[in-house]
């Protein structure tokens, strides 16, 4: 059992406000990031990283704390470094940051990069406060980022422009389920200005004022940073649950498009997709229906970041698969008490309610568990069998991910549809071969 919240956002999720931090501004080409901390700190962020965004480890240093760095302190090996970055690297904005077990204070920090005298913005993160793990340190690197890189003002909007906030590559498979984001807003008639911490240069970030509109894909990342841009730069928003399924994704562009004052002219385009989508849906899947009958399993356990565990329970529940339950468990936990829609099944807090969550894979058999690697070694370890597996949630271990294959949008739907009939077969056929 894991006593530790920090142990368990470091060891068990591998996702400590250093990773939260420093994947905001990996997802910034442009940006540079140097971390003062002990080298296992260092390696394990820059795997977590590299997985989900390859060429960010050539942008990546460390500042290693070791036997001579704590009583001398770290100025000369980070000032070197900082040396070798204006010398060989020509970055729009560095990350200085400390590692939560560094005796190095962000005044230190703030001294260095003075000394340092860089040709561009620093911005010096302490990692000591950020307890809440990966989604504490996004959303600080992203305040520190827009208090030190100020955006244009708000003199120009350009028509039927949006802004993706709250996105990041440290989600499971976010580089193609933001692909699919961008191609179902351009077939509606939108340009996407910039998705600020995934894939957007500082250029496009400080023209971002220019958008109609701020849409928050993941509420635990963005919703904070929706506001801060609402009241320093009048940029109105919406948060919305991620489009999962045909239902979910329509009804994300029916939203959006209200909220654009109807401006859209390409909706219709997007619906004829959706009908040929449910056409060849359903013409296979009563091919199958009546070889393996429809789609069941036992109990289904989702267990993601909130806004993608809520939002896949909901496409679940309402369109892709018939349960008997589910339990839905959120990586960032459960802030305060609250009622959920019916759809979403037990909650439970994916630290405070270990027990419990132990409890319910080791009941899940028959069942499928739509999770990470970590609860996928759970049910390992509880010898759990009779099991299907959806991966939607880091870390990942054990599955390697090369082909465009999002599950967000209507090109997600495909994709998970075709899982949840291959893995309900895959339990029917061992069912059979048991009797």
């Amino acid at each position: 059992m894991i006593t530790s919240h920090l142990t368990y956002m470091c060891q068990e999720n591998n996702s400590c406000g250093l990773t939260g931090a420093t994947t905001f501004f990996a997802g910034i080409p442009d940006a540079v990031i140097v971390i003062n901390s002990p080298l296992c700190c260092y390696f394990s962020t820059q795997g977590y990283i590299e997985k989900q965004c390859p060429t960010a480890g050539r942008r990546f240093f460390c500042s290693p704390i070791n036997e001579n760095a704590v009583p001398l302190g770290t100025e000369k090996y980070l000032l070197t470094i900082l040396d070798s970055i204006k010398q060989n690297y020509q970055p729009s904005i560095v990350l200085l940051e400390n590692s939560c077990t560094n005796i190095t204070s962000n005044d230190d920090l703030l001294q260095i990069a003075k000394q340092a005298n860089m040709n561009c913005p620093v911005v010096c993160l302490d990692s000591h406060d950020l307890h809440e793990g990966f989604w504490a340190g996004y959303q600080a690197a992203a305040k520190a980022y827009y208090r030190n890189m100020p955006l244009r003002s708000r003199s120009v909007v350009k028509t039927k422009t949006v802004n993706l906030l709250g996105c990041t590559f440290g989600y499971y498979n976010e580089f193609y389920d933001l692909q699919e984001l961008r191609r179902m807003l351009t077939l509606a008639g939108y340009e996407v200005l910039a998705c600020p911490g995934a894939g957007s240069t500082t250029q496009e970030i400080a023209n971002m004022t220019q958008a109609q509109l701020n849409i928050v894909v993941h509420d635990e990342l963005g919703r904070e940073i929706a506001e801060l841009l609402e009241e320093e730069y009048n940029i109105p928003y919406v948060s919305l649950l991620p489009p999962y399924g045909l239902r979910g994704s329509l009804n994300w562009l029916k939203a959006i498009d209200y909220y654009m004052s109807g401006e859209s002219n390409g909706l219709k385009t997007l619906h004829q997709e959706a009908n040929l989508l449910v056409q060849g849906l359903s013409i296979i899947s009563k091919d199958k229906q009546k070889l393996w009958g429809d789609i069941w399993f036992e109990n289904i356990i989702i267990a993601a970041p909130s806004s993608v565990a809520f939002g896949i329970s909901q496409a679940v529940r309402n369109e892709w698969v018939d349960t008997k339950e589910i339990i839905t468990v959120l990586h960032n936990g459960v802030p305060f008490k609250q009622s959920y829609p019916d759809y979403i099944g037990i909650v439970l807090d994916g630290y405070k309610d270990q027990q419990k969550i132990e409890q319910h894979l080791a009941g899940l058999a028959g069942g499928l568990l739509m999770a990470s690697s970590k609860e996928k070694a759970i049910l390992h370890q509880k010898a759990v069998e009779n099991i299907e597996y959806q991966h939607i949630s880091l870390p990942l271990y054990d599955e390697m991910i090369l082909k465009n294959r999002p599950l967000m949008g209507l090109r997600g739907t495909s994709h998970m549809v075709e899982g949840f009939w291959n893995k309900h077969i895959s339990l029917k056929k061992a069912w059979l071969l048991s009797k």
